[in-house]
This record gives C-alpha cells, structure tokens and sequence, in this order.
C-alpha cells in the first residue's frame, strides 16, 4: 500500500491541511476528529499535528477494522 509507506517514510510532523487531503476530507473535518481524540494527534503551541507513523497505524487499523465489520455483514449471505 503506497500510503503507508509514503507515510511510515516521513520524518516531519503532519499539518492538518496535510492529513484532509490525504484523508479527502476538510480540515474542518480533521479538527473535529482530533478534538474528538478519533485520530492521533499531539499538539505544539495550540497547533495540531500528526505522527507520520502514527498516522499509518491508525490507518491501517481503520480499514482492517472496515474490512472484518464488511465480511462480517456478509457471512449470512449466499
């Protein structure tokens, strides 16, 4: 998966308008997601920021977790 690797190679801390695009959402959107502690975040000075590598994680975990609830819905069927 080309993401997470692009992601698990940045060393720089990730700016919210940066995870929205990534993402395809606005970064109003991502705001209220770290507000909401949905996303790993930390911040510095007031400004929100992301963990590259936490980033991927949580990813990862997003669609796995989107996957198994995807072939769990379907088990009852033919």
């Amino acid at each position: 998966m080309r993401l997470i690797e692009i992601l698990e190679s940045r060393k720089e801390a990730l700016k919210v308008s940066e995870v929205a695009k990534i993402l395809g959402v606005t970064p109003q959107h991502i705001y209220k997601m770290a507000k909401a502690r949905l996303i790993p975040c930390f911040h510095v000075k007031g400004a929100v920021r992301f963990c590259p590598t936490e980033l991927a994680a949580w990813i990862k975990l997003e669609l796995e977790q989107s996957n198994q609830a995807r072939n769990g819905s379907n088990k009852g069927m033919v």
